[in-house]
This record gives structure tokens, C-alpha cells and sequence, in this order.
């Protein structure tokens, strides 16, 4: 009996002792959950207030629910929910607008870079908090181009390009010194001569002439390509000899920028969609989607039936569509029919299929003369019912036979 009652004893001591160190669930746990996670910002707020002031201690432990307070105002304004819950509680809308606002202004550097590291987690609450970053212009500036420079963010490069795109002008100065400093790598230089040409403003004319000289080919063209956009005509023929030059960066770069250019070299273009490159194929059939011609249509098909980039075949067939619409390409929908049967992948024969069954293709084939030894549509036709196998292709071709017969 007593070995049995100190046992009794050791088992309430080791549950009791087990309960004590299990930690409670904290308000900033809750919050973050109900914004992040189930989109309830409204809620999120209140926890979220009582984390800022009740748990957090020290203004580094006041970091995340303070980013997280941010974003659940910016969110519950950006879904509307603030508006909606106004019959409720009225001037809700106007408290948490005052609220983001006094907020961003407040902003510091530890909290961006915080809400940075939630951007990077992809939750629902993305467009908000891209919004947050915008609203704070310039000042957020060095710390987007911090994480740009860093390859351990590379999943929100695109999302930092975008958030520097729409400061515009007001990051202009922090963008010309990054691609000044000798310590700023080749390809953050290359990125960031790219953001400044979209951006526009001729404040960077003299920083981008600066670094022009002492760069690598591609960064050169790049340079080129901002200083045109720029209003300095004067590039315009280093850009179009670019499209031949033996750098692949530059080519690249070059056929990029063809949509750019006033009154684009449409040969050159032409000739680019033979360049052993993919990405230049891909923007110069993308270009030529712009600017019809019919000497592109021979390669266009080729590229489309044949090519082995998928990016370069997407172009072609888009541009393959204008130019079916085009006095002088009216002989499309043929040589596509008559190519089917030579493209092995399933994937790409539907790819070509999906062509055909746009309002300018269909046309075509509804138009085209039906003799005894000539009929695209009655090929067509034989060519779903007793040659092609594979389920998926004859399923489009059976949609598109159906349009063809109404």
C-alpha cells in the first residue's frame, strides 16, 4: 500500500509539473492565425492590439504584431470587411484608415523587412501588403532593394520589382545610387537599369550614362535600351545591330526592346526568328504579333509546329493569329492543317488545334475553295476520324469540326 501510494504521488507531481510548462496560446498566436490563415482581419485586429500592448515587452518584440496590425488593417479595408461591418460598428472604415495611415508613417525599417519575410510566405493577404510597401514610397526604397540583392528572397523578386515600379519616380534617386555603387553585382545592375526604364524619369539619364561605359555587353545594351526609352533617339541603331551582335544577352536584350522602338526594323525582326536563342525567337514573334508581316509567316509556322521552346511556340501561334486576319495570310489555316499530322507531341498538336479555332482561322477554312482534289476542312476531317489517336486532340478537333459546321 505505501509502495502504491508514493507511486499515486510521483504520478500527480509529473502531471502537474507537465502542465505547468505547457506554454498558453499568446494573442499575437491568435491574431496572426485568424488574418493569415482565415482571412479574419477584423478579428485579427483585436488580438493583435492586446499583443502589441499586453505580451510585447520590448520594441523588438513589438515587431511582428505590429506588421501584422498593418496588414490586418490594410487587408480588412482592401477586402471591404471594414465597410461592411460599419452597420455594426460605425466608422469602423475611417478608424482603420487613420489607423494605416498613422501606421505607415511610423513605419520603421525592422518592420518592413518583417513584412517582407511574410510576403515571402505567399499568404491571402498578399495585395494588401504589397500595398503597405507602395504607401510608404521612398523610404521603403532601401530596404526593397536590400532583399532584391539577396538571393535568399528571390521568391519576391518580381513582387519587389513591382512594389519599386509603382513608387516610380519617388525611389529614382535610391535606384541611380545602387546602380552607381561598384559593390551592386552585374545582374542587380542589369535589373535595375530595366526597373529605371520603365520608370522614366530623365533624372537618370546621367547615372545611366555613367555606368555605361565600364559595363558587360548585355548591361550595356540594357543601357541602351533605358536611354531611347529616355528620349535619346540616338541609340536607336546600336539597339537594332544588337539583334546580330554575338552576345546572347545582348541579342536578348535587344529583341526585347523591339516593341520600344518607333517604326521597329520589321526584316530585322523577321530574320531574329531564326536566332538559335529561344528568347530572342520568343520576342520577336512577339513583336511581329504587333507588326504583321508576311514574310514572318513561314517561320512563325515553323516555330509553332517545330520549335523546341515552348515560350517561342506560344508566341508564334499568338502572332499566327494576327496575321491570319491579314490580307496576305490567308494561307494559314492550310499549312496547319497540312502540318498536324507531323508533330508527334500531343500537347502540341492541340497547341495548333486551339489556333485553328480562332474566329480568323475558322474563317478561313469556311472560306476555302472545296474542289475535288483541295478541301482543308473535308482533310480535316479525315484526318480526326481516321488518323490522330490521341483522346485529348481529337476532343479539340471535335469542338472545332462542330464550329466549323454550324
Amino acid at each position: 500500500m505505501k509502495k502504491f501510494s508514493t507511486l499515486l504521488i510521483f504520478l500527480i507531481l509529473a502531471v502537474s509539473v507537465g502542465c505547468e510548462q505547457e506554454q498558453p496560446i499568446t494573442q499575437l498566436e491568435v491574431g496572426k492565425n485568424k488574418l493569415l490563415n482565415a482571412g479574419l482581419a477584423i478579428e485579427a485586429v483585436n488580438h493583435l492590439k492586446r499583443a502589441e500592448i499586453e505580451e510585447a515587452k520590448t520594441e523588438a518584440e513589438k515587431v511582428e504584431p505590429r506588421a501584422l496590425l498593418l496588414i490586418a488593417y490594410s487587408y480588412a479595408i482592401f477586402t471591404g470587411d471594414a465597410k461592411t461591418q460599419e452597420a455594426e460598428i460605425p466608422g469602423l472604415e475611417a478608424e482603420y484608415k487613420q489607423a494605416r495611415e498613422e501606421r505607415i508613417a511610423t513605419l520603421s525599417s525592422t518592420e518592413m523587412k518583417k513584412i517582407l519575410q511574410l510576403l515571402a510566405e505567399r499568404h491571402r493577404t498578399q495585395d494588401a501588403t504589397i500595398q503597405i510597401l507602395v504607401d510608404k514610397g521612398a523610404d521603403a526604397a532601401p530596404v526593397l532593394l536590400e532583399y532584391l540583392g539577396t538571393r535568399r528572397y528571390m521568391v519576391l523578386r518580381p513582387d519587389l520589382i513591382e512594389i519599386l515600379y509603382q513608387i516610380g519616380s519617388e525611389a529614382i534617386d535610391h535606384l541611380t545610387a545602387a546602380l552607381k555603387n561598384a559593390e551592386t553585382s552585374p545582374e542587380m545592375k542589369m535589373t535595375l537599369t530595366q526597373l529605371i526604364g520603365r520608370i522614366n524619369d530623365p533624372r537618370a539619364i546621367p547615372a545611366l550614362e555613367a555606368v555605361q561605359s565600364g559595363s558587360t555587353p548585355g548591361l550595356r545594351m540594357e543601357i541602351n535600351i533605358a536611354l531611347y526609352n529616355l528620349g535619346k533617339q540616338e541609340y536607336r541603331t546600336e539597339i537594332i545591330n544588337g539583334l546580330n551582335d554575338n552576345d546572347v544577352e545582348v541579342r536578348r536584350a535587344a529583341a526585347q526592346a523591339m516593341l520600344k522602338l518607333d517604326d521597329p526594323p520589321v526584316d530585322e525582326i523577321v530574320n531574329a526568328l531564326k536566332d538559335l536563342d529561344p528568347r530572342v525567337r520568343m520576342y520577336a514573334a512577339q513583336t511581329l504579333k504587333q507588326y504583321p508581316t508576311e514574310k514572318a509567316i513561314d517561320r512563325l509556322i515553323e516555330i509553332l509546329v517545330a520549335d523546341t521552346d515552348e515560350s517561342a511556340r506560344e508566341a508564334a501561334g499568338k502572332a499566327l493569329i494576327v496575321h491570319a486576319s491579314q490580307d496576305f495570310g490567308q494561307g494559314i489555316a492550310r499549312q496547319l492543317i497540312q502540318a498536324l499530322p507531323t508533330v508527334s507531341d500531343p500537347k502540341e498538336r492541340i497547341r495548333i488545334v486551339l489556333v485553328l479555332k480562332k474566329d480568323a482561322l475558322i474563317k478561313q477554312i469556311k472560306n476555302a475553295p472545296r474542289t475535288y482534289d483541295s478541301n482543308i476542312e473535308l482533310d480535316l476531317y479525315l484526318y480526326s476520324a481516321n488518323v490522330e489517336q490521341n483522346d485529348m486532340v481529337k476532343e479539340e478537333l471535335s469542338m472545332l469540326l462542330n464550329t466549323l459546321g454550324r
